[in-house]
């Protein structure tokens, strides 16, 4: 007989899924970069059984001049960003529809190694071409983004 495996009693630790924060910090960035109006912006649902998203996007939002946006977030590496682009490619967008695909990227804080800085690199999708284009600057997000996004009126 071969040799058997004895199985673990200590738990594997989990890493925390940063992508509940990383839909809040999208929502930040559509805010503050593409003037989205938060009154008409909404989340994909996420419950224990259940995901609803909008057209494959975890945040959609409309501006003012009534634009649309739809915002495809990820906290994955290179792999999750190519099956997001994907499934964000198989649907027929509007030519005036604004897609993007923004991925949390985590670095090691210079000045203190504990802490870590958070970016997004943002991926344009053009529903015309079909060509993705990643922006040549990163958006910082800092720690304050991860909250809900409020407006006092």
């Amino acid at each position: 007989m071969g040799k058997q495996r004895k199985a673990s009693t200590s738990r594997a630790k989990v890493a925390k899924s940063r992508r509940s924060d990383a839909e809040r910090a999208a929502e930040h960035y559509l805010y503050e970069v593409c003037g989205c109006d938060p009154k008409q912006m909404r989340r994909a649902v996420r419950t224990k059984f259940q995901s609803v998203d909008f057209w494959a996007a975890d945040v959609a939002a409309r501006t003012t001049q009534g634009f649309c946006y739809y915002a495809q977030v990820t906290a994955g590496q290179q792999k999750a960003v190519q099956q997001r682009r994907r499934k964000l490619e198989k649907i027929s967008w509007n030519t005036f529809d604004h897609v993007l695909l923004l991925q949390l990227v985590s670095m090691p804080n210079p000045a203190n190694a504990r802490k870590k800085d958070f970016f997004f690199r943002i991926h344009r999708y053009n529903p015309v071409t079909g060509k993705w284009v990643v922006d040549d600057i990163a958006w910082p997000v800092p720690r304050d983004r991860f909250r809900k996004l409020k407006i006092e009126d």
